[in-house]
């Protein structure tokens, strides 16, 4: 018999196979990196349409439901893994979604579908991060505006994090070092290849290097529930968010420890122009690098690309003009904007078309140079890179709840005139 929390969870409410049925996919729509808000609105959604009372209370790593009437509930909860954003897992799950409120199928046929997505796509090999991660970092290094020896330098960090993050997936050690190994090896290879090949730019080829794991999105996740008032959710995001920045930044003071803190005053933060021709080159990098990490189908990759394309070309308009200090929130509102209105026309998941777009305009690498920068002595640079980080944040934020209230989405869509 298998005595997993899951199990054990589910067996609470085994005489209900609606309860069954709505805890399987509400543990399938964390797996698949739903935010909590997302989350408990999809859950409300399903248990109207197949008639069962319920309270749901969403968390990063627990979901806990009360099924029955007040007073009178069986309680369930499923302790979890924090979920990480799967747009093929999402997809399904939306046609099951879409299905069930339509009337096309029962709660019985969806329980069958839901429990038969792991066998109908157990997950991509653990091995496509490798070229993912290594076309993200040379996308982000063209982006911030590195010239040949940061792209390599990028690109040969974003390989060896794609390896940690292969052997992460099976190694439970590794797994929970993955940041601090990463920023440690991270730093290891900028100084080899300075000593080998001559200076450079420390700041773009570390930054672009480890772009995947610095918690920007998270960080505007955070915030983002925070204003929708889910405190909890939020503040334990927000402590995730610090985790993983504290992380990163012991890696990289063991790598200074190792090689010496000179390396730190070869770097020049100064940003350069970047041709329209390279950073199209850059959306196009990135997107397929974001697709592969997302484990997005590839029917599904045009609609990645424009998201990025979109994030990154509102911001490149932004960026020269008058309102570039609050470029952020334009580009956020624009991009919410393009990204509900393509998903409720589109009938797909509102993370296909919005989740590309935050990780392109969300400012973790600020955050992560604030701790460059503060390991440099520099305390005043260190505090204004970690304001303007939570800043911007506050302006993604900001724009996204805008654009909610524009164009109303939920995190999973389903077709006009089809809902009962």
């Amino acid at each position: 018999m298998n005595d997993s929390p899951q199990s054990a969870a589910i067996s609470a409410i085994a005489d209900d196979p609606k309860a069954v049925f709505l805890a399987t996919m509400a543990r399938e729509l964390h797996r698949a990196g739903v935010a909590t808000d997302g989350l408990e609105e999809t859950l409300t959604d399903i248990a109207t349409t197949i008639g069962l009372t319920m309270q749901v209370f969403a968390l990063p790593t627990q979901i806990t439901i009360a099924v029955g009437p007040n007073w009178n509930q069986k309680l369930v909860m499923l302790r979890l893994p924090p979920g990480r954003v799967n747009l093929r897992r999402l997809a399904v799950l939306n046609v099951i979604y879409d299905d069930l409120r339509a009337g096309k199928i029962d709660y019985r046929e969806a329980s069958v579908a839901v429990n038969d997505v792991d066998r109908r796509w157990p997950g991509r090999n653990a091995a496509w991060e490798i070229p993912a991660l290594t076309l993200l970092a040379v996308g982000v290094a063209i982006l911030l505006g590195g010239g040949a020896r940061e792209l390599t330098v990028a690109g040969c960090i974003g390989f060896f994090t794609g390896i940690v993050s292969a052997v992460a997936e099976r190694v439970p050690i590794v797994a929970r070092l993955f940041e601090a190994i990463a920023a440690f090896a991270a730093t290891l290879i900028v100084a080899a290849f300075s000593q080998i090949f001559g200076p450079t730019n420390i700041y773009i080829s570390i930054v672009a290097g480890v772009v995947v794991l610095l918690p920007g999105y998270s960080l505007t996740l955070a915030l983002h529930e925070l204003a929708n008032g889910d405190l909890v959710a939020g503040m334990a995001r927000l402590g995730r968010v610090l985790m993983v920045l504290l992380e990163l930044g012991c890696g990289a003071f063991l790598g200074f420890a190792v090689i010496g803190p000179a390396l730190l005053r070869t770097g020049d933060v100064t940003p350069h122009a970047v041709p329209s021709h390279l950073w199209i080159l850059a959306a196009l990098l990135m997107a397929v690098g974001i697709s592969i990490d997302l484990d997005s189908r590839a029917r599904d990759f045009v609609w990645v690309f424009a998201s990025c394309f979109v994030a990154l070309f509102t911001s490149h308009l932004l960026g020269g003009t008058q309102v570039h200090s609050i470029s952020a929130f334009i580009s956020a509102f624009l991009c919410g904007i393009v990204a509900n209105v393509g998903a409720r026309v589109l009938r797909l998941p509102q993370a296909l078309m919005l989740v590309p777009a935050l990780l392109v305009l969300v400012p973790g690498s600020l955050s992560y140079e604030s701790v460059l920068f503060a390991f440099q002595h520099n305390i005043s640079s260190a505090f204004t890179f970690a304001s303007n980080a939570t800043f911007a944040a506050v302006q993604l934020v900001a724009g996204l709840l805008l654009s909610q209230l524009v164009v109303p989405a939920k995190a999973l869509q389903v077709q006009r005139g089809r809902e009962r």
